[in-house]
């Protein structure tokens, strides 16, 4: 028998290392089922949720293979939502996974983060109990102003060049998100809607962004290399509008306040009562914080809010019994003197059914079509029966969560707000805590109220003054991508005048 060669030594070795590492990967879940695949590499995902359609392929892998399902070597999607208790404690310690760093924004060449893609739990928890009394209900009034200054610039947008034409809702909606989150942010009136336009180009960049970490989800650390990589980020990458925007705004306040005026001095907007609770918690809230709370604050909710309420009038105007039905609770509402024009937060905010079709609105077509993701801790958990070792990432999409029948009731397919107003006690608690709409467990969207005034305050203004009408009635949205289903589906309708109504 030859002896060996070197050539062959290194070929049996490399071998031997990949059979290794494979069989390593395979064993380390090897008791919970999926795709073969999955159990040997995130390609399988990434080409599934890069080419489609990825959400109802995972509702039917549960389907098949139950509450919880492998769907990476080191991955598991839970439909159990008794699951998100455990996964969403706040002293669990599962911190977001690396995926979330897909999100992150460019400036100057340089990766900039935001409160979104931060993993350092307790990093988290403080900056929130710093900054957290700007979002909390009572506070609330204080974006009343904001939200009517930018309704007006609707109203006048809709009443003097979209009257009798067929347009694009949610492009519309994304004019107006972008001209409310600038005024609540910066106290600025970007003129979106009065030059109607993307005048700043944050629109496609941030649809982008979200649509990047879509797609580059399965695979983090390739997605790192390839596009956070500082050798080549300054030639390859384009500066994110919205991280730039936000980092000029912060360097002039703070150039501001090193001119000896004081941190409350100033706009009562977002980016000042950051650089407030800065001077008051400085070990929290640094400088490069308050970068992050301003991305965060543009990037999370540009497409978000306006999405979902694209996607309500969208649902309305294919479920005229459920239009009918919210029409009339405003209209009762008005002439029993509780709700009038301008609508005030405190007029709307626990009318019953409105509330019921934003909610299943949300769960019908939740912000985010993506797994929202996180890794077990070192101790490793117990999802009911089935172990997890530490390190082990767990994910729960949203839209699999929200079709869950014993929780949702067996037409879970189907839009039907009446659910919530029909379920009492500890089943309509369970839908609440069900909903991921606004994020997982601790981690819940800290601008989730805002979302809210803004939703209860343009929803029926709209609803009371205009008429909307798809143009093609047979038009149909399949949520597959969550909002973003609307760039590549534009909604496209006609609008018209009701009489006697909000003038």
């Amino acid at each position: 028998m030859a002896p060996l060669s070197l050539l062959d030594i290194v070929v049996s070795c490399l071998v031997s290392s990949f059979m290794f590492v494979l069989a390593r990967r395979f064993w380390r879940l090897k008791d919970i089922d999926g795709p073969f695949l999955a159990a040997f590499t995130n390609l399988w995902r990434a080409r599934i949720q890069y080419f489609g359609p990825f959400v109802p392929t995972l509702l039917k892998l549960h389907e098949e293979y139950g509450p919880i399902v492998r769907i990476g070597p080191n991955t598991v999607s839970f439909s159990d939502p008794a699951y998100i208790g455990v996964v969403g404690s706040a002293r669990g310690g599962f911190a977001k996974a690396d995926s979330y760093g897909a999100m992150r924004g460019f400036v100057n060449g340089k990766s900039v983060g935001s409160i979104i893609d931060m993993q350092d739990e307790e990093k988290n928890r403080a900056i929130k109990r710093a900054v957290g009394n700007a979002f909390i209900i009572k506070s609330m009034l204080d974006y009343q102003g904001d939200v009517d200054v930018t309704l007006d610039a609707l109203l006048r947008n809709i009443r003097t060049r979209r009257l009798a034409k067929p347009f694009d809702l949610n492009d519309l909606m994304q004019l107006f998100q972008l001209d409310f989150l600038l005024k609540i942010a910066f106290g600025e009136n970007s003129g979106h809607l009065d030059n109607d336009r993307d005048v700043s180009g944050m629109a496609k960049v941030l649809n982008k962004r979200i649509l990047h970490w879509y797609s580059w989800q399965p695979l983090p650390t390739l997605e790192r290399f390839i596009f956070q990589n500082p050798l080549w980020s300054r030639l390859f990458v384009q500066p994110s509008r919205w991280a730039r925007a936000g980092a000029i705004r912060v360097e002039v306040r703070l150039e501001r306040i090193k001119q000896g005026f004081a941190a409350s001095e100033g706009p009562r907007d977002l980016l000042q009562k950051y650089l407030e609770a800065s001077a008051k918690h400085p070990d929290a809230v640094r400088p490069e914080t308050i970068s992050w709370l301003v991305n965060s604050t543009i990037s999370a909710g540009a497409d978000t809010t306006s999405g979902t309420m694209t996607t309500v009038l969208y649902l309305l105007l294919k479920h005229p019994r459920v239009h009918a039905r919210l029409l009339q609770e405003l209209c009762e509402a008005r002439d029993a003197g509780w709700l009038s024009f301008p609508i005030r937060y405190a007029m709307v905010e626990h009318l019953p059914y409105l509330d019921a079709v934003i909610k299943e609105t949300m769960r019908l077509n939740a912000p985010l079509a993506v797994p929202l993701e996180r890794v077990v801790p070192l101790q490793g958990c117990f999802l009911g029966d089935v172990y997890l070792p530490g390190g082990t990432v767990v994910a729960c999409a949203p839209y699999v969560i929200h079709q869950n029948k014993e929780c949702f009731g067996e037409d879970v397919a189907e839009f039907r707000p009446e659910r919530y107003l029909e379920k009492k006690g500890a089943d309509l608690l369970a839908m609440e805590k069900a909903n991921l709409a606004f994020g997982l467990g601790n981690r819940i969207c800290i601008g989730r109220h805002i979302a809210d005034l803004e939703m209860k305050i343009v929803l029926p203004s709209l609803l009371m003054m205009f008429e909307f009408k798809l143009v093609n009635p047979e038009f149909h949205i399949p949520f597959d991508l969550g909002i973003f289903e609307m760039e590549l589906n534009p909604i496209t309708v006609t609008v018209s005048e009701r009489n006697g109504h909000g003038k």
